[in-house]
């Protein structure tokens, strides 16, 4: 893992002035590669680089590198290298490391943006071929690895964090409005816009190209099933999967480096750590004197005794997650209302004590169908057929009323009904743009003056382009194309990056997603019970308790911290005065948003939340602002 930065200008620069704002912005990337770093230039381009070396830790592997008119600045993995290497060699191509980087730049030489489809792993990076002229600016089928670009009259800048692409530019930028409302409206700002005016992000899957005529952008990946997945009978498809899963993992244990994996007490990192074999030691997280809702750790400890797994626990309190918030907020280079990134970051930090790549589960939720929404499918046709007289007179108003909280399984289980009542009888877009939500659509236009971000619109595009007609599997492809990159794959990759640590997740191996897209949707999401043929799949290696524990997801005790120790902090994120200087309207909404969560009227905490994360983005970006003004 790297971090990546740098600019084209077809008019030429002034280098001096380049290099130094590439000096800063290399200093910005410096958490995401402290073993080295480095730069490249010619008239018309100039490249930086942060390494964190994994793979071939001589110098060999230094970037960026360059290979005949081709330069490459990279960030990411490439597990198929050797394999490709081997091909290359075969093609009459000669290798002076051992590392990926050099293999990407040779398979560049022979097939161009062909080779995109050879590749096996997680990558962003920036090309520069000086002989045509032309930067090639290209993001992997997912979205795993982060990179954001702005085109300019001459050229463009790009980098892998938007704090170190305004230090290239040495401008901090303005707020877009639109993905500010998107940011209210899901907590999270979604591909490929960018919460900075005139910036995007390269979507999962696409490539840019920059040269003299302008800038050209394509998609070269499509999520399609799996054909010989489709085709096999249904007590196939477990065996199947075992195997690709097995494989995936096994690709992602090539390191020089010490490597360890996330265990929660849930399927999927059971799963990967199952195929990963007892040699990975485990770790993972906990809060102390917190409710049961927020505990794995006696899940996640017995799952690695089963497996024989050397297993480390992580214990976290207030002060802890306290201390850590700076860091956490610093390392979001957008707002980011995802509270779990706390927990998220602490975890990296304690295995960053012991390894350098760490494996986890991610994907598996979206790629099987493992979030309560997904079950909410079926149980929304079961209460369609409840006469309307009774859902709108009694149901509907009785939800509404009843007070809901994380704390207890009752107050819990009322929270889970409410979200459920609100939007099951919309129809299948607008249900689940509904359930994916932070804010409502009144709450993001009463704060942004009726600005507005349509959801919904963005559910059915994704929907458009799912093969499948069925509710089902529809849902899984939009929650593959944007909550995975836009919210899961962030927090991911910002956590660890701020600790040095490479993640790699098995249950992303595109062959995986594409047998799980061609299996029918009672194979991956059955009534009451969801990642069906995953868990079928390694029903012989793991307790009998993991294989039926329904999701928890990984998330912080938010509520009782912003009542608690926290509690100034979310006072002064949802005064007017600092709503005001958020870009957002002085209402009073999110003081009944304090008023609702400390009397357990309503579980507010992850609207609240929302604001804190943007206060904290937006003091960070004055900072930038400041630094930056001439």
């Amino acid at each position: 893992m790297c971090g990546i930065v740098g600019s084209v200008n077809f008019r030429g620069f002034d280098l001096e002035l380049a290099h130094r704002r590439l000096d800063a912005a290399l200093m910005r990337l410096s958490m995401r590669g402290p073993d080295g770093e480095g730069c490249w230039h010619d008239d018309r381009c100039l490249f930086g680089h942060r390494r964190l070396a994994i793979v071939d830790l001589s110098d060999s592997g230094r970037q960026p590198m360059t290979r005949r008119s081709l330069v490459i600045t990279y960030n990411g993995m490439i597990y198929n290298y050797r394999e490709l290497r081997a091909e290359l060699e075969m093609r009459g191509e000669r290798f002076a490391s051992d590392c990926d980087t050099e293999v990407l730049l040779a398979g560049w030489q022979v097939f161009g943006p062909g080779l995109l489809p050879r590749l096996n792993g997680m990558f962003a990076f920036a090309l520069w071929d000086a002989e045509a002229g032309r930067l090639w600016l290209v993001r992997d089928r997912f979205g795993k690895k982060p990179l954001v670009w702005r085109p300019t009259t001459d050229g463009a800048y790009f980098a892998s964090d938007l704090r170190a692409l305004q230090l290239m530019q040495g401008e901090a930028g303005t707020v877009s409005q639109s993905a500010l409302a998107a940011y209210l409206s899901l907590k999270y700002v979604p591909e490929p816009l960018s919460i900075l005016e005139g910036c995007s992000k390269v979507a999962p899957g696409h490539l840019v190209c920059v040269d003299r005529s302008g800038v050209k952008e394509e998609r070269w990946y499509f999520p399609e099933p799996d054909p010989v997945a489709a085709a096999l009978a249904p007590a196939e498809r477990s065996p199947y999967i075992r195997h690709l899963v097995e494989k995936a993992t096994r690709e992602r244990l090539v390191a020089d480096v010490p490597l360890a994996a996330f265990l929660s007490g849930g399927i999927d990192s059971a799963v990967v750590v199952a195929a990963a074999g007892r040699d990975v030691k485990t770790y993972t997280v906990g809060f102390n004197s917190q409710s049961e809702y927020y505990e794995e750790r006696p899940q996640a400890r017995a799952t690695a005794r089963h497996l024989g797994n050397e297993h480390l626990e992580v214990a976290l309190d207030s002060d802890a997650a306290l201390a850590s918030l700076d860091a956490v907020f610093d390392a979001l280079d957008e707002p980011f209302g995802d509270s779990s990134a706390v927990p998220s970051f602490a975890v990296a930090r304690a295995v960053r004590q012991y390894a350098t790549v760490a494996l986890s589960g991610d994907g598996g939720d979206e790629v099987f169908g493992g979030y309560r929404r997904h079950q909410g499918e079926y149980a929304a046709n079961a209460y369609l057929y409840l006469p309307w007289f009774l859902r709108q007179g009694l149901i509907e108003p009785l939800s509404r009323a009843l007070p809901e909280s994380k704390n207890t399984w009752l107050l819990e289980r009322f929270r889970r009904a409410r979200r459920f009542v609100s939007a099951a009888a919309f129809p299948h877009a607008e249900r689940q743009a509904a359930w994916i939500r932070a804010l409502d659509a009144a709450e993001v236009c009463a704060l942004t003056g009726d600005q507005g971000f349509d959801v919904t619109a963005l559910v059915e595009e994704a929907h458009s382009q799912s093969v499948s007609t069925h509710a089902i599997d529809r849902t899984l492809y939009a929650d593959l194309a944007i909550v995975l990159p836009g919210d899961m794959l962030v927090k991911v990759d910002r956590m660890s990056m701020a600790n040095a640590l490479e993640v790699r997740s098995p249950l992303l191996d595109h062959k995986v997603v594409e047998a799980a897209l061609a299996f029918p949707p009672g194979a991956k999401v059955a009534p009451r019970r969801g990642k069906a043929v995953l868990r079928d799949a390694f029903a012989d290696r793991l307790p009998t308790e993991v294989l039926g524990r329904p999701k928890k997801g990984f998330e912080l005790p938010v509520a009782n911290w912003l009542i608690g120790p926290l509690r100034e902090l979310a006072e002064n994120a949802t005064s007017k005065h600092v709503l005001g200087e958020m870009g957002l309207e002085p209402v009073d909404l999110p003081g009944r948003w304090r008023d609702e969560l400390v009397t357990n009227r309503r579980d507010t905490a992850e609207r609240i939340w929302t604001l804190v994360a943007l206060k904290q983005w937006t003091d960070r970006q004055r900072a930038v602002a400041n630094r930056l003004r001439p």
